[in-house]
């Protein structure tokens, strides 16, 4: 009877949340839940890709034999692995289950409205284990919980991936692998711990990026939570060669100022020194040189010392918990991990090569100055500002809303926390937010568009194995989110003042909600042209796309890059010749120069003029039948076609089918 009455009374304090959310989702997203079958959100582009591998595991798991990692079905007739492709294997498998009634299409957007609610849900459930051991009043935690949700699921940073990154849109394992850690670390709780490892698992098939970003997170709160490191400042007069190099340090930053101011009043120039000619074109390695010395100024006179403590009992009961986290997500994560190990082994790992100047950029210090671009009524002056940056903000997405931060700005300088519980846990998450926030800024501090020639950290991480292909800092910012979420639903807790009002609690959640506001969503209408119908019928054979085109998420491509064919294949359901992948396998453009008929497809589809030798021998092809879309064909390309005498199985309007042997 007891039981029964504590179930009750948890559906009773949780259920109008979970209702908020849920109305949330489909508001936020709108016009998705209107347009399951026939749109995707976004412009036409990566969100075909996410529909193909939905279908893939359907195709996988009705046909004995072939494996979910490796596939011919792109890039036949070779094939590519997608172990380091955006792979979303577990909502693929959901889809392929428990939405297999659905079209492929309807179920990726289910998803979707899945991923906004659950990304709310589970940052709800976090800051609801935040606050619960604080002494603050029930109902203020649950306003706080309900804050913490809304800033995180309905970020900024989720908004603009729904226009196509659908794999990051899925953020709820970090507040559930967080949560979970939590109690592990905290609770000294095996099971958390083994739960924690299962939902790390969990995010490997989902989505790479967090994976990185959650390891990197367990390693930051750990020490935040134990206090394993102490950084302590030198009280001793400092000796004479310390205030030289402090000396040296200043006058070094200013000369290097100087310089830089310099080279950007007079535009720079070129100093020949013997045979070698040293160009100063741009200010940004004077501002290093700079910044070096200033860093060498500021730890001669701090003087850091760095304390390891690794004897205390919570850093004890943290390696306990770490070693379970990493079994359990090793074991379950193992048919990943064999994959990419073999893809190393067989030197066929694909990551971007970059340099120092070239590397992606990260958000822009201004960025949480520069608004919501998504947002119905201010959207279009801030996509305005993020030009003026210089960057693209699906990428460098910073702002946090004007709300969030006064509220975290006022309630830090006006109350402090009176509990013990969340003034540690507010610690904490204070150390998870500066530590993803520099991630986030990149490789180097810019500001309104300029490099400062500030190097971050970031910089370096193109050299660590794996986290490498992490490559867009900006990413990080999510991390960023969830802290900010925390810190605001603890704020919300343990409010005094004015502040404590609950009506002014609940405005302030609604006008968090607003300046969050994305909805309406920019959807892309899905076609089903009936040439792809007739080609679902034929007998089994590839196909070639005319234009034809191959490219990855890396930016590599030849040809024509026009992601639709993508939901093609989904609907004809026959093997790829080219096609669009996270990671193109290195050598897929001179293979394809190597392969009859594709060659000449591919060269011409990328602009080259038609050669009077190109092969026309079609039973060379290695695909059986071919698609000519007339609209985006060149006349050489359309003429080419007509070159290897085809027999038309079937058109429309700006389609034709072909079968070549």
């Amino acid at each position: 009877m007891v039981e029964r009455e504590e179930r009750v009374a948890f559906v009773a304090r949780h259920a109008l949340p979970l209702l908020l959310f849920a109305a949330l989702a489909v508001g936020w997203t709108w016009p998705l839940v209107r347009h399951l079958g026939d749109a995707l959100p976004g412009d036409p582009g990566d969100n075909y890709s996410f529909v193909w591998n939905l279908w893939w595991m359907r195709h996988v798991l009705a046909t004995p034999g072939l494996g979910y990692f490796h596939t011919t079905y792109l890039f036949y007739p070779f094939g590519t692995t997608i172990v380091d492709h955006p792979n979303t294997a577990l909502p693929a498998a959901v889809a392929a289950t428990l939405l297999r009634r659905l079209p492929v299409a309807a179920a990726q957007n289910v998803l979707l409205l899945a991923y906004v609610f659950a990304n709310m849900a589970c940052m709800y459930a976090l800051a609801r284990s935040i606050l619960a051991p604080g002494d603050a009043d029930a109902r203020a935690a649950r306003r706080g919980a309900i804050l913490a949700a809304i800033v995180f699921g309905l970020s900024p940073y989720v908004a603009v991936h729904l226009l196509g990154h659908f794999d990051l849109v899925a953020a709820w394992p970090l507040p559930l692998y967080a949560l979970a850690l939590r109690r592990a670390v905290d609770g000294r709780s095996g099971a958390s711990a083994i739960a924690a490892g299962a939902v790390l698992a969990a995010t490997a098939y989902t989505a790479y990026y967090y994976v990185v970003y959650l390891c990197f997170f367990t390693l930051v709160y750990v020490i935040a939570a134990t206090r394993a490191f102490s950084v302590t400042r030198s009280t001793t007069p400092p000796a004479t060669a310390v205030r030289r190099v402090r000396l040296g340090g200043a006058v070094a930053a200013c000369i290097s100022a100087a310089v830089a101011i310099a080279i950007a009043v007079t535009g720079g120039g070129a100093i020949s020194a013997g045979a070698q000619e040293i160009s100063a074109r741009t200010p940004q390695n004077a501002l290093t040189a700079m910044w070096i010395a200033i860093a060498v100024g500021a730890v001669a006179t701090w003087r850091p010392t760095i304390r390891f403590h690794p004897s205390r009992p919570d850093m004890q009961a943290a390696l306990a918990a770490g070693w379970r986290v990493a079994v359990v997500f090793v074991a379950l994560a193992a048919p990943l991990l064999w994959e990419a190990a073999r893809l190393i082994a067989r030197g066929e790992y694909v990551t971007q090569q970059y340099g120092w100047r070239s590397i992606p950029q990260g958000v822009d210090l201004l960025a949480p100055l520069a608004g919501h671009p998504l947002h119905p009524l201010f959207g279009a002056a801030a996509s305005r500002a993020y030009a003026v940056f210089g960057g693209n903000y699906i990428e460098t997405i910073g702002w946090f809303g004007i709300v969030p931060l006064v509220v975290l700005a006022v309630s830090t300088r006006t109350s402090s926390v009176p509990d013990a519980a969340l003034r540690r846990e507010s610690r904490i998450w204070r150390a998870v937010a500066v530590i993803f926030a520099v991630w986030a800024l990149g490789p180097f501090l810019t500001i309104g568009g300029f490099d400062t020639g500030l190097k971050l950290p970031a910089i370096l991480l193109r050299f660590v194995p794996l986290v490498e292909n992490a490559r867009m800092p900006g990413r990080a910012i999510v991390i960023v989110f969830m802290a900010l979420g925390a810190l605001l639903g603890i704020r919300f807790a343990a409010a005094s003042g004015r502040l404590r009002s609950p009506r002014l609690q609940r405005v302030l959640i609604a006008v968090i909600a607003f300046e969050y506001w994305a909805a309406p969503v920019r959807m892309t209408t899905i076609d089903r042209p009936r040439v792809y119908g007739a080609l679902a019928t034929a007998e089994p054979g590839a196909v070639c796309e005319a234009p034809m085109g191959i490219g990855d998420g890396l930016g590599v491509g030849v040809g024509s890059q026009d992601r639709r064919v993508l939901f093609y294949a989904t609907q004809h359901e026959h093997p790829l010749v080219g096609g669009y992948v996270g990671r193109m396998p290195a050598d897929a453009r001179d293979r394809y120069r190597r392969t009859p008929i594709a060659a000449t497809l591919l060269d011409v589809s990328d602009g080259a003029a038609l050669s009077a030798s190109a092969d026309v021998d079609v039973t060379q092809a290695p695909c059986r039948y071919l698609v000519l879309h007339r609209s985006s064909s060149s006349a050489a390309l359309v003429s080419y076609v007509e070159k290897l005498h085809a027999r038309e199985l079937a058109a429309d309007a700006d389609l034709a089918l072909f079968q070549l042997r």
